[in-house]
């Protein structure tokens, strides 16, 4: 993965400019794919 400083950006920023309602949105979007990234580290016989 590249570290966000090669891509010339800074995500803190942006976050920091929504209102609530859209980080909530913002957040609720990012859970179901930070889970299916740790179910691939569970081996299959778990």
């Amino acid at each position: 993965m590249v570290p966000a400083a090669q891509l010339g950006f800074n995500l803190q920023p942006l976050l920091e400019q929504l209102r609530q309602n859209e980080l909530n949105e913002f957040k609720s979007l990012l859970r179901p794919l930070s889970l299916q990234d740790e179910l691939q580290h569970i081996p299959p016989t778990e």
